[in-house]
């Protein structure tokens, strides 16, 4: 507004220190409005410059019209002489205080009004004329000491209240100059009797001299003799009359007033500094300023901590650092800080004028200054004492005065102290203001927008001078009715503050989500001034909830429903299904030799089999049906409205022809089937844990009666889960009791039928007369995560039994050990083998470990070296079951393997001229051209081994030689072998 008025320059304005106003009638002068203050008007009259620009004064003071200052504008406005009002005290409801005005009128009309703060001089100035009164009153109403010197006779009269002055009797002194001259301070006799002699040769009507007297305790008192000279024909003096007028309370106001002025002058000086200087730099400032005014040679600050019981050192006085050389600990407890802590103790100030006497509670160590008087004067604040200052060595005793001077200093130096500390901590607010990720926005209470931070424009698009001045509902997105606003300024005006999600719009248009924090900011009396808005943008956050919802209901490989999504479809259909009486089938799918593919080519490929079936699966059902996957090739049909059996039979049969067709990857041809059991909603379960255990029981079946294939759920099959769960309960006690054990099927030379070697292989004995076959337990370990433990216990049993048989006459025999694919993958397979080989004294020729082709397809840079580290132990290694997985020609040329064990299926299927032989003796030629030994396993008739001969297997194993048996019985057969040799 003040631009349309160029007469006052506006940087001299922001850097007088006095108050200055620029003012604009209005109505003719009826009022006056601002049109600019300065700072000084800001700190004084505590108004905010943009809050009263362009209002009216009349509206921001609304004592002025009786206070008389807008009648001095008028008269100014009309005349344009400037006039200078007051001091005049100003007083409203907010400020109080004297004001001196001296006002202007500019070229433009304007009216300007330069200001002082006399507050402070006025009630110095009250002060001294009260001080003076009293004084008069006192002087007037004393009795005042009266003495006549004759000169001609040398004589000296002194009155008895002249005496009583000095504190003496009328008949302690005598009447006679010398008891005035020896009651005469030293300091000042020659200046008096100088005087005196002056007086005598040059007589005025009135002689007056002020010196100090000696009283009867020893101090010395101020005394103004008031005396007229009697003359004598000549006009010589022979005769004075005069009086003593005790005039020490004076001298001491005078000094107090002097100290005072001292004190004022110092205090202005220490405000002035603590701005630029740092804390401890003001508190030596103080120090220095309080050993001054004191007269003392040394003064120090300590900080006292919270606990009142232990207090930190600051700083000593530059003084006193000259003259000490004790090296001191910053922190120390009260205990230890002698007798001038007892200030906080007592938390009174404490004077020691005899600090010598006090033995053992100095409180200061060897190499500090001697302290002959002290005085310590406490601050104390919210109840605690907060610091204690300390000054020394006064040449004169430590007086009420001096604590008062100390006190009111230091009073003034914690309050700067705290103003310097709560400025850092505005300092800090607002750096982390601007500098947090939360935009943040102040309101006052109409509300409009009166500071927002950085975070502020980086969210919402708006710079600060964008939005200061208007109301927050700039953001509105429009997404909430007014029932959500009223609820939300219903609680933040009821309990101060209020939190929640809201939806806002950018300056771009877009809407966004913000999580939002609104609070009123009170001041003492209660009342709200401001509300202060922090808020975040939650957009990544709820596309991460999105996410999480997705993540949660739906399996991340297939995209498929998850098992917890199923459950809740499962759940409504049954609901809608008892309202319409209608049927609802559940499909269990489990694919078979899924884990041959996996432990063959990779969990990769395996991963992509699983996608690519999810998508032929859900071709073949209807929109309205849910295919899940509920684990890892466990899939689950829902069908609702079922209208009879045989459409469910449909819909698995088609699920089964849709996974029949031949998959292709990465030039393998993959060939994999399934099993689906079913169950019948109301028949086979009333909710969905029954449904879907029931379809797996019924899924086991179809697994069981040749795989490929669909089974419906029937009551039996429940026995046959629940002999499945007793299975696996039986097998963690088997393993406990020992009751796994190796048993061992004899490794035949094809050639001369000599027993060269074994297979432990592992049986479980029970209560039963014969022992488990693998094919009975062996599934469920594999299931329940128990195979690797029996492998490491048949491991363990066999390297017992070798060690035990001492085969002198076998030394080419070798021990087959099977290794699980989680034992291979294990960090310290090689480690714990020749660990347990040394252990039981095992020449590692002696074993022959046998590994699947899955092994070798997983990890294949680390199996080579794996296998590699194995081989150059001396260990024969081995692939089991080779021809059933998916390993190529090349894979197998980069592994140290020595043999090959054709799989038993190739074998018993070995017929005349049939393509299983064709098979076997391709196997045979590749291993043989691999420098390989070929092992054949599964032998069960002289044709099977005749046929192995004329092929020129190397090795066989098989019920025609031998069933696997226990270890005795095993020792007996390599005996009876080497004796049929």
């Amino acid at each position: 507004m003040h631009n349309h008025c160029a007469e006052y320059p506006d940087e001299l304005l922001k850097q007088l220190d006095f108050g200055v106003a620029v003012y604009q009638p209005v109505d003719e002068g009826r009022d006056f409005i601002f049109v600019d203050i300065n700072s000084s008007v800001e700190r004084t009259d505590k108004v905010k410059r943009e809050e009263v620009i362009g209002r009216p004064v009349t509206e921001v003071f609304p004592g002025v019209e009786a206070f008389g200052l807008l009648d001095v504008f008028r008269r100014v406005m009309k005349s344009g002489d400037s006039e200078t009002f007051g001091p005049t005290e100003y007083q409203d409801e907010r400020i109080r205080g004297w004001r001196l005005n001296h006002v202007y009128r500019l070229p433009c009309g304007y009216v300007t009004a330069v200001y002082e703060d006399v507050t402070n001089a006025i009630a110095v100035q009250s002060a001294l004329k009260a001080s003076e009164e009293r004084y008069r009153l006192l002087t007037e109403s004393s009795m005042d000491g009266v003495w006549d010197w004759d000169l001609e006779h040398n004589s000296l009269y002194l009155s008895p209240r002249w005496k009583m002055q000095l504190g003496y009797q009328d008949h302690e002194l005598e009447n006679h100059l010398d008891t005035w001259k020896d009651h005469l301070h030293p300091d000042d006799q020659a200046r008096v009797l100088r005087h005196i002699e002056q007086y005598l040769a040059s007589p005025e009507p009135i002689w007056m001299e002020e010196f100090r007297l000696r009283h009867k305790s020893g101090d010395y008192i101020w005394m103004m003799a008031r005396g007229s000279a009697v003359m004598n024909a000549e006009n010589r003096v022979i005769r004075i009359l005069g009086v003593h007028i005790d005039i020490n309370r004076r001298k001491q106001a005078e000094a107090t007033s002097g100290l005072v002025q001292h004190r004022l002058e110092a205090s202005l000086e220490l405000s002035k500094r603590a701005p630029s200087v740092t804390e401890k730099e003001i508190v030596q400032i103080a120090l220095e300023q309080a050993s001054s005014l004191t007269q003392s040679s040394v003064g120090y600050l300590h900080f006292v901590n919270d606990d009142q019981e232990t207090i930190e050192l600051v700083t000593w006085s530059k003084q006193t650092l000259l003259h000490c050389k004790a090296a001191f600990d910053s922190h120390y407890p009260l205990s230890k800080a002698g007798v001038w802590a007892d200030c906080v103790r007592s938390r009174k100030p404490q004077i020691h004028n005899d600090y010598q006497s006090m033995e053992g509670r100095k409180g200061y160590p060897e190499g500090h200054i001697h302290l002959l008087r002290h005085l310590s004067v406490p601050v104390i604040d919210a109840d605690k004492v907060r610091l204690v200052i300390g000054v020394g060595n006064k040449r004169e005793p430590y007086t009420d005065l001096d604590v008062q001077q100390v006190a009111m200093l230091v009073s003034d130096l914690w309050r700067l102290i705290e103003k310097k500390r709560s400025d850092e901590k505005l300092k800090q607010a607002a750096a982390v203001l601007e500098s947090t990720q939360e935009a943040v926005t102040i309101t006052d209470t109409v509300p409009r927008i009166v500071a927002v931070n950085r975070a502020f424009g980086e969210i919402t698009g708006y710079q600060e001078e964008e939005v200061l001045g208007c109301n927050p509902s700039v953001l509105k997105s429009g997404r909430h009715n007014l029932d959500f606003y009223r609820q939300m300024w219903d609680q933040l005006l009821t309990a101060g503050h209020w939190q929640g999600e809201i939806w806002n719009r950018r300056k771009s248009g877009e809407i966004y989500p913000e999580w939002l924090n609104i609070s009123a900011i009170q001041d003492d009396d209660g009342l709200t001034t401001h509300y202060v808005a922090v808020f975040s943008d939650i957009s990544a956050l709820k596309q991460s909830e999105q996410q999480l919802e997705r993540m949660a209901h739906y399996d991340p490989l297939t995209g498929l429903p998850n098992r917890i999504l199923l459950f809740s479809r499962i759940e409504h259909a049954l609901q809608r299904a008892r309202r319409s009486k209608n049927e609802v089938a559940l499909l269990f799918l489990d694919l078979d030799n899924f884990k041959v593919v996996n432990d063959s080519l990779g969990h990769p490929t395996g991963d992509k089999l699983l996608k690519l079936l999810a998508e032929r699966f859900a071709k073949r059902l209807r929109e309205e049906d849910t295919i899940a996957r509920i684990g890892g090739d466990e899939f689950v049909v829902l069908i609702e409205d079922v209208v009879t059996e045989s459409t469910v039979a449909d819909i698995a049969q088609a699920l089964l022809d849709e996974i029949k067709e031949p998959i292709h990857f990465e030039g393998h041809e993959l060939s994999v089937g399934a099993s689906v059991g079913i169950s019948i909603y109301p028949q086979n379960g009333e909710n969905a844990t029954d449904l879907i255990k029931n379809a797996d029981a019924a899924m086991y079946l179809a697994k069981d009666s040749g795989r490929n294939s669909f089974k419906f759920y029937t009551p039996k099959l429940t026995e046959e889960a629940q002999f499945r769960l007793r299975l696996e309960a039986d097998l963690h006690v088997a393993l406990q009791s020992d009751q796994i054990v190796p048993y061992y099927q004899p490794i035949v030379s094809v050639s001369d039928g000599r027993i060269v070697g074994a297979e432990a292989l592992a049986r479980w004995i029970g209560s039963e007369e014969e022992p488990l076959m693998p094919g009975r337990f062996i599934p469920v370990a594999e299931e329940s995560g128990l195979i690797d433990e029996i492998a490491a216990v048949i491991f363990r049993q066999a390297c017992k039994d070798l060690e035990s048989w001492r085969l002198p006459d076998h030394q080419g025999f070798r021990l087959a050990l099977n290794i699980s694919p989680h034992q291979f993958r294990s960090i310290g397979l090689v480690d714990e083998i020749s660990s347990k080989l040394g252990m039981y004294r095992i020449p590692v020729d002696r074993i022959e470990l046998e590994l699947t082709e899955s092994i070798l397809m997983q990890d294949t840079e680390q199996s080579i070296m794996k296998i590699r580290q194995l081989s150059e132990m001396g260990l024969t290694m081995t692939i089991d079951d080779f021809g059933t997985g998916y390993s190529s020609l090349a894979y197998l040329t980069r592994f140290p393997i020595d043999k090959l064990k054709i799989d038993r299926s190739f074998i018993q299927k070995m017929q005349a001229e049939d393509e299983n032989e064709v098979i076997v003796s391709t196997i045979h030629a590749m291993a043989h051209n691999l420098d390989m030994q070929v092992t054949a396993e599964g032998v069960e008739t002289a044709l099977q081994l005749a046929k192995l001969r004329n092929l020129g297997c190397d090795y066989y194993q098989g019920y025609f030689f031998s069933r696997p048996v226990p270890a005795n019985d095993f020792q007996r057969l390599l005996l009876a072998n080497a004796v049929k040799d």
